[in-house]
């Protein structure tokens, strides 16, 4: 059986960030239509960090089944390696044979940007510029190439607890103002998108401060004890999920507040895949405040794999291995 390997640098040739947003809306779609079959993934936890593993069959996208093995380990930092490590292995759905093993480090990283510009797409103002980021790792890196993809953004604040990681990451943009801040207050007045991108296990600003007519997307955290948004901003806004059994399963900042009894789960009015759909709206009005949460779904993974392969076997990408 021969099985084709692909790089980091493969995959980035084979798909681009709008490419990315496509998918995304395909994929969330599918899912909200019951064409996708994503069973919850299991998480193997040890004292360094948390290995998970998650499994999708998605039948649009030409059809293909796989699965990602992602290792969330936040002591990689201080070493200078990346937090997130991950390989994506694709199936054959009919026949079930392993069609390629790619680099799923980058792809975590593009496709959760990815989701965050699609929710920002549907849910954010038409006229939205500002973008205060929580987080100067690879993950708000993407979210903020993401937003700028569907956003005309002409100001981007930068909040990050390293001031060396903060500064670079400002240093590195082009076409906007981008400056560093300090002050979480300061960071989201006026902000028109407010993205939370951290590991913090706390909440990051102050949701009574989110000014009316923002949107915030937050998907740095993964677990039911982490809480990167608050109670009050959860109260306020119209939130939509990117799958309700998992936001229940993984995301503190809504399990928090339900646990509280602050809110019950009636509180996530959809699911993104509802607002493709046209199900559901994503914004009902100018003034509203819209919160957007992901806790990661295989459905992304699998759907931009499906992509990359097409594009891999077209162009000959990667290597072929016989195994």
């Amino acid at each position: 059986m021969q099985i084709r390997i692909l790089s980091e640098a493969d995959v980035r040739s084979a798909i681009d960030m709008r490419g990315a947003i496509d998918a995304m809306r395909e994929a969330f779609g599918a899912l909200a239509d019951g064409r996708a079959e994503v069973p919850m993934r299991l998480a193997l936890e040890t004292r360094h960090g948390v290995t998970l593993f998650m499994p999708a069959h998605l039948e649009s996208d030409g059809g293909i089944a796989g699965a990602k093995v992602v290792s969330v380990n936040p002591g990689n930092a201080a070493s200078g390696l990346p937090v997130i490590h991950a390989v994506v292995l694709a199936l054959d759905p009919v026949t079930g044979q392993a069609r390629a093993l790619m680099d799923g480090t980058w792809l975590t990283a593009l496709r959760t940007g990815a989701v965050g510009g699609l929710a920002a797409d549907l849910m954010a103002r038409d006229d939205a510029k500002v973008v205060a980021i929580f987080g100067a790792g690879v993950q708000a890196r993407t979210q903020l190439e993401a937003v700028r993809c569907v956003r005309d953004v002409s100001e981007v604040r930068v909040v990050s607890r390293s001031a060396t990681r903060g500064d670079a990451f400002v240093a590195e943009l082009e076409g906007v103002a981008a400056h560093r801040v300090d002050d979480a207050d300061e960071a989201i007045a006026g902000a028109d998108i407010v993205i939370a991108a951290t590991s913090s296990t706390v909440p990051v600003f102050d949701g009574s401060k989110i000014e009316p007519g923002t949107h915030v997307t937050g998907v740095g955290s993964f677990t039911t004890e982490m809480r990167e948004v608050d109670t009050e901003l959860v109260r306020r806004a119209r939130v939509i999920v990117d799958q309700r059994e998992a936001i229940l399963a993984e995301a503190g900042d809504i399990v928090g507040p339900i646990r509280d009894g602050t809110v019950d789960a009636s509180v996530m009015v959809g699911e993104i895949g509802d607002v493709v759909l046209g199900r559901v709206v994503g914004r009902t009005s100018p003034e509203e405040v819209t919160f957007f949460k992901s806790v990661g779904n295989a459905v992304q993974d699998v759907s931009v794999a499906a992509r990359v392969l097409a594009r891999a076997e077209r162009d000959g990408l990667g290597v072929l291995v016989e195994i």
